[in-house]
């Protein structure tokens, strides 16, 4: 569809095919000269490295032609190219691809292969609401270190049954805002529709149109509005915010209304945009946590109406993890994750979807916040799930210290607490042979403490949704070599110190996770392991270096701690 937007040519898209007559000739650079010792060197998988040889590839291997590869699955090529599917890292034409079975020597887990069919309709088709695999740009194979899958096929299963909560506020209907106040999820004062029925049948009228078009569809002055507001396509088609919040139409600014005019505003469908309301925001709180029988008989209409039942609202309903991976995680680039039990809660969650999927692994553990819980029958189960898993345990955690919160962690006791339980959960990781998945959170100095005195120096771990201190970073990784920074799609967000964290640490150390659905990711209603494309995006931007390349280091990293 955007090839049919943009006006460009579908053959341009395929890397490594031989161009039509009407297009100028692309220069295919020289390859690398195997003798230059002291130069980076990129094999067909995406690895950088110097000198003779490469690990990937083979020691015989030097750069001057692609070892052999087994045919990409699934991949239909146009008749006439001059090229086997997709090109390898410098374009070469290959159809490289750096999926599981090519990268690695092991024979491969078989996995389905099924086309992938279309996104479901609660999805918004607009790029910032997207949650489908086909709004994912394709880096090639990649996977997602650290999520709690559970909770992601929940989250999603309410998001279909409840279209609403992909929506924002400006963009629901009158019945839908009045459902959302009814629940509470909608407050502030000097609303617009405050639940009349004449206010609420007649919201069409506050709604302007022209943010619902896609860039390509603006009129030349509208795209001349758009710019001096500080959009490009991008940020228009994600639907990004860039206009001043809990602002009155009339302390806008001549310049400002003038532009937004253009684009068909007006003080109504201003004040609709801010949430309905003429000059304070309103709040917008979705995060309820009440059961269903907790509700009063008026909230459990507007539940129902918004399309909730009892099992999607107490969320004991998953969506199928079958179809998630088929339409929104990638398909086929979509090599895996590894889902979290992490308290006595998800523990038969996670390994009731480790054992039903091929491309679902686990790690078991208890988190810092559930130490309060950890006794001998907890620690029993977590053995008893461990052994059931089998291989596809793969590591212990997440576990760890948190002293985050406001108040209990300042607390000693609970300090106190947390570090016996860490402790005592690393007495059992270690003999039996597990990478650790690592938690830390305002808690650099006693979580470095702990791992000086019970781990030994060569162990592999995994410090996921790493927050701390550039220096906590740098002496993890220099007291432990097998210690890899796991850095979460907040690196996304306008978030300095996480990509300041991006830009320091080395490629080659970083393992990407989205820790879904709990952290976000820019554009999206919540996190689900098929948006690790974009992080890696994000990371190729910050790091400035191919986006390929990024991707085939993180397959490898992953490799490299968790053995798949």
């Amino acid at each position: 569809a955007s090839v049919g937007r943009s006006g460009g040519s579908p053959a341009k898209l395929w890397r490594g095919m031989t161009p039509s007559a009407g297009d100028a000739e692309v220069p295919v650079p020289p390859p690398p000269d195997p003798a230059a010792n002291g130069r980076w060197r990129l094999c067909v998988k995406g690895f950088r490295r110097g000198g003779a040889g490469c690990p990937c590839c083979g020691d015989d291997w030097v750069g001057t032609a692609p070892p052999p590869q087994r045919p990409r699955a699934a991949v239909a090529v146009p008749a006439g190219s001059g090229a086997g599917g997709l090109g390898g890292e410098n374009g070469s034409g290959n159809g490289a691809s750096p999926r599981r079975a090519d990268m690695s020597s092991e024979a491969p887990c078989p996995m389905p292969q099924a086309p992938v069919p279309e996104a479901p309709q609660s999805m918004s088709e607009r790029g910032g609401e997207g949650q489908s695999a086909s709004s994912v740009p394709k880096v090639g194979a990649f996977f997602d270190s650290h999520c709690h899958l559970e909770e992601v096929l929940q989250t999603i299963r309410r998001h279909a049954v409840a279209p609403s909560l992909n929506k924002h506020v400006h963009e629901l209907s009158g019945e839908e805002l009045r459902c959302w106040r009814a629940l509470g999820w909608v407050k502030g004062p000097g609303e617009v529709f405050n639940g009349d029925d004449d206010a609420a049948g007649s919201a069409d009228e506050f709604v302007n149109p022209t943010w619902e078009k896609l860039w390509n569809e603006l009129t030349p002055q509208e795209t001349e509005a758009a710019v001096g507001l500080g959009y490009d396509e991008a940020a228009w088609n994600k639907n990004v915010w860039l206009l001043p919040r809990s602002t009155s139409w009339q302390d806008l600014g001549d310049e400002l209304r003038r532009r937004l005019t253009m684009l068909g505003e007006s003080p109504k469908t201003w004040a609709k945009w801010n949430g309905g309301v003429s000059v304070t925001g309103v709040a917008v709180d979705l995060n309820d946590l009440r059961s269903w029988h907790a509700l009063y008989p008026r909230e459990q209409e507007a539940a129902a109406c918004l399309g909730f039942t009892p099992a999607t609202w107490n969320n004991e309903e998953c969506a199928d993890i079958a179809d998630c991976i088929s339409n929104m995680f990638g398909g086929t680039d979509f090599e895996g994750c590894i889902t979290q039990g992490c308290d006595a809660e998800s523990l038969d969650g996670a390994k009731r979807l480790a054992l039903c999927h091929p491309k679902v692994f686990v790690s078991f553990g208890c988190h810092p916040k559930a130490a309060w819980s950890y006794d001998d029958a907890l620690e029993q189960k977590l053995m008893q799930c461990i052994k059931a898993c089998g291989s596809k345990m793969l590591a212990w955690g997440e576990f760890g210290l948190d002293y985050s919160h406001p108040h209990f962690g300042r607390v000693a006791g609970n300090r106190r607490r947390q570090r016996e339980v860490f402790a005592r959960q690393l007495d059992l990781a270690i003999p039996l042979g597990y990478p650790l998945v690592v938690h830390s959170r305002a808690a650099d100095r006693d979580t470095l403490r702990v791992l000086r005195r019970k781990v030994p120096r060569d162990w592999k771990m995994h410090i996921h949704s790493f927050r701390g201190s550039i220096q906590f970073m740098e002496a993890m990784i220099e007291e432990f070599p097998n210690a890899y920074i796991g850095l979460p799609g907040i690196v996304t967000m306008a978030d300095p110190d996480a990509q300041e964290l991006c830009r320091r640490c080395p490629l080659e150390k970083l393992l990407l996770e989205t820790d879904s659905p709990y952290l976000p990711l820019m554009g999206h209603t919540y996190s689900h392991p098929g948006l690790i494309p974009e992080v890696i995006r994000k990371v190729a931007e910050l790091k400035a270096v191919p986006e390929r390349e990024v991707a085939a280091m993180m397959r490898r990293n992953v490799r490299a701690v968790y053995g798949i």
